[in-house]
């Protein structure tokens, strides 16, 4: 960790340049080492910008590529390195309405059926049918 922080302190007087390749060289490794290094890089909240911004540009730089996919995911897991856990959102919590609370077109109701035993009657959802549409392709 300690030569991890000291690529970082030298990472924070590179070129913008010179910055973009180390980049690259270190997500092209994407070992022990690259992880000790995107931890001691998001330590620093403003080599963390521009290391993102170069992560950035090497996601542009390979668009189209035909190792496109296999650098977005190495680019992808820098990225998840940099991003402190406490920075990524919570999923916000959903209340269901229950019953009452259902609007009134789509709220329970109950429909006498005959079914010709004593069972009792099922609550349905007044929900309008849909039409089904064959597909061009199947008329031929």
């Amino acid at each position: 960790m300690n030569q991890a922080r000291k690529t970082a302190a030298l990472w924070s007087s590179l070129s913008t340049r010179e910055l973009a390749e180390q980049v690259q060289l270190t997500v092209k490794a994407h070992d022990a080492r690259a992880r000790a290094l995107w931890a001691a890089v998001a330590e620093d909240q403003v080599l963390a910008a521009r290391v993102r911004g170069a992560l950035a540009g090497l996601k542009a730089e390979f668009r189209g590529h035909r190792d496109e996919v296999m650098w977005l995911l190495w680019v992808n897991q820098a990225q998840q390195h940099l991003t402190p856990a406490a920075a990524t959102p919570a999923r916000p919590e959903v209340e269901v309405p229950s019953v009452e609370e259902a609007p009134e077109e789509i709220a329970l109701t109950t429909v006498p059926v005959d079914r010709g035993d004593s069972a009792p009657n099922r609550p349905t959802r007044d929900i309008p049918a849909m039409m089904f549409q064959e597909p061009p392709s199947a008329s031929r």
